[in-house]
């Protein structure tokens, strides 16, 4: 597969690809700042932690896209979570750039916590088996960090493996920007295909996190960061590639998932505010009126396969196949 490349960026010499899928030449002398602002220059050391389980045909593509970074990440850690298929024989091919760590405990929660207390790095990037990084994407990570304030940012993401990529990704990206609101350099949310924390941040919240199957651990963490009064931005720069293969989830699973997130935040009222929950509990509902027609278009794409769906992260069994 193809790397992914960002729908927009302003790096010289580079292509990218919008988000309603087209590619254009993108050139241009410096990179203008971020909202996040410049801060004092300096250079934070870049972890870049991910957890699989059973990622046999994804693992591959996404190490590749990492190790083809403008700038290299500094440690780059892959957290296998008990997997059972030819995921060993995938990272084996890595070994001599990876640090390749062993997490018994099913669950992404188990494998994130593993990665994450053995990252060296200021910063800790945290993405997906299916993420698909742009070139580009260290190098914004300690643009970002070099402002001393931030604590954690996260970015939208597109889609690769969908027909008419530019309806879901604009869907995905309109969500987003509405839960950035009312401001983008406070969020109270990460999302964990595309994202970084300064080690320091999350060392300072981790014994307060939930350790709690019925959330999604990347919401508990940006909650936790927010009512901790951490600094966490939506970078608009800071864009990866990642999988529709949540769609080939039976109706019921689907909603199972979605309904993780209007849990969450109805268990953290008290941290976050009760119009949060309504925020996410609308959105859930509107991701499942666009389930059945995303989920024609995903199946309807060449990558398409009848594999199992991506297991709930947070889930101690695999999910069932597709429906």
């Amino acid at each position: 597969m193809a790397p992914v490349r960002a729908p927009r960026g302003t790096l010289p010499a580079r292509r990218s690809i919008d988000p309603r899928g087209r590619e254009r030449n993108v050139t241009g002398a410096a990179r203008p700042s971020d909202s996040a602002g410049a801060g004092p220059a300096r250079a934070p050391r870049v972890s870049i932690v991910v957890p699989v389980h059973n990622e046999e045909e994804a693992i591959g593509p996404c190490l590749d896209t990492i190790l083809r970074q403008t700038t290299p990440a500094d440690e780059v850690i892959v957290v296998d979570n008990a997997s059972t298929d030819a995921t060993r024989d995938r990272l084996a091919g890595y070994a001599d750039r990876i640090v390749l760590l062993t997490e018994p405990r099913l669950g992404v929660l188990a494998a994130r916590d593993r990665g994450f207390m053995a990252a060296t790095g200021d910063v800790i990037g945290r993405i997906d088996a299916d993420t698909r990084l742009p070139p580009y994407w260290v190098e914004e990570v300690r643009r970002l960090f070099a402002d001393d304030t931030v604590a954690a940012v996260t970015g939208p993401v597109t889609y690769y493996d969908i027909r008419l990529p530019a309806a879901l990704n604009t869907v995905d990206l309109v969500l987003r920007r509405a839960w950035t609101l009312p401001n983008r350099q406070r969020l109270d949310w990460v999302f964990g295909a595309n994202m970084a924390v300064r080690a320091r941040a999350w060392h300072a919240v981790r014994a307060d996190l939930c350790d709690d199957r019925r959330y999604h651990e990347d919401l508990d963490l940006g909650i936790h960061l927010h009512r901790a009064g951490h600094r966490v931005l939506f970078a608009s720069r800071l864009w990866a590639g990642t999988s529709a293969r949540r769609f080939r989830s039976r109706p019921a699973d689907f909603w199972a998932y979605l309904r993780m997130t209007d849990g969450c935040y109805a268990s953290h009222s008290g941290r976050v505010g009760g119009a949060r929950y309504w925020r996410a509990w609308l959105t859930t509902r509107l991701i499942m009126l666009c389930y059945p027609p995303f989920r024609a278009l995903h199946r309807a794409h060449p990558a398409y396969t009848a594999a199992p769906p991506r297991k709930n992260p947070m889930a101690a069994e695999p999910s069932p196949g597709p429906g």
